[in-house]
């Protein structure tokens, strides 16, 4: 499936068109994250691409267009790069305390790096009233938190919590509802380099699962 396919955009058959495309959603993109959906307007996104803004009509049928390219492309470019990093023959041999304490910062680091443009992004799709394009970025962003989950379910005997499936689930939507939470505002400073927040959210996910840095959990224990 072509690029122009997946974006709701109007077919690109060319090279030169294919590249006035990429074109559009970089400087839609750069748009989106500095003023949110509101202050992406056609012309303002016109202006940063270097095009008329009768060229992003003949791509795009209108804004809501071009906003929806910008989000697929962002979170299928994620999905492509979390697949690659959660491949569970990566973490062969790890166990869980150590997927925790590496995967839990690498969150707060992509966070952190696409705050703004995230923040846009994630209160675009949720406040989008099409529905069905609702389902579909809600599944679009979960299913980072899916893989991990997988990865931390396939070491349930390192986990203590009695119910180590239901605590997986809810200590990944805690961690990843507290990053949206801070994506969205504009006082978020736990993003600032210098602090704790990827060291105390991993304790925070550790503590919660009863994971031990030492290794396998000995469910034997009182």
């Amino acid at each position: 499936m072509s690029l122009s396919e997946r974006l709701d955009a109007r077919p690109a058959k060319q090279e030169r068109s294919r590249k006035t495309l990429e074109r559009l959603l970089d400087a839609a993109e750069a748009v989106f994250g500095e003023r949110g959906a509101d202050g992406a307007t056609v012309p303002a996104i016109a202006r940063r691409s270097g095009l008329s803004v009768g060229v992003v009509y003949r791509r795009f049928a209108d804004k809501d267009a071009l906003l929806r390219g910008v989000y697929e492309r962002f979170f299928a470019r994620s999905r492509q790069a979390n697949r690659a990093a959660l491949d569970p023959a990566r973490w062969r041999g790890r166990t869980a305390a150590q997927i925790l304490g590496a995967v839990v910062p690498g969150m707060v680091a992509g966070y952190r790096q696409n705050r703004r443009l995230l923040g846009a992004l994630l209160l675009y799709a949720e406040t989008h009233p099409d529905p069905g394009f609702r389902r579909r970025a809600e599944r679009l962003s979960r299913e980072a938190f899916d893989g991990i989950a997988a990865l931390l379910l396939a070491r349930r005997s390192e986990i203590r919590h009695p119910d180590p499936e239901r605590a997986i689930r809810l200590v990944l939507l805690a961690a990843g509802s507290l990053l949206r939470t801070l994506a969205w505002s504009d006082r978020a400073r736990p993003f600032d380099a210098s602090d704790k927040l990827p060291e105390e959210l991993t304790r925070l996910c550790m503590r919660y699962l009863d994971v031990s840095s030492d290794g396998p959990a000995d469910r034997t224990r009182a």
